[in-house]
């Protein structure tokens, strides 16, 4: 049985479409809504290498864990959580990820969601999107 290297796969990934990946320590704090715990929060940047120069910027809250052990977000990390399918209309949203429509937190979710939706689809062109949703 042949072990796949995730890490691996996002780093060939950004080489193969000549993209760097960076990394910025934004602080020690509350990242998601419903957290109970502070937690080393960075700004992540793609780059593209080649014309037209493009980059995006995300905000990653890293695990607890990873927090812990004062370890940075890798390209895999941040590439698995991004946003690769449009989300919908926000009650599909809320069908799809078992949200009420009635609460002001999945309206915020979905509003967040919605827009890292239209940042990565501006940035990445529809192979590189469909190239990212195999790497898991």
């Amino acid at each position: 049985m042949e072990t796949i290297n995730y890490q691996q796969k996002a780093i060939d990934f950004l080489d193969k479409h000549k993209i760097e990946f960076s990394t910025a320590f934004a602080g020690y704090r509350k990242h998601f809504v419903d957290d109970k715990e502070k937690r080393n929060t960075y700004e992540c940047t793609f780059k593209k290498r080649e014309y037209p120069i493009k980059t995006m910027s995300v905000m990653f809250g890293q695990s607890i864990v990873n927090t812990e052990k004062k370890k940075a977000p890798t390209a895999y990390d941040v590439i698995t959580c991004l946003v690769k399918n449009n989300p919908g209309s926000f009650e599909d949203f809320c069908s799809e990820f078992g949200y009420d429509t009635d609460s002001r937190k999945a309206e915020k979710t979905y509003h967040a969601a919605y827009e890292e939706w239209m940042d990565v689809k501006s940035f990445f062109n529809r192979t590189e999107i469909e190239e990212m949703q195999e790497i898991n």
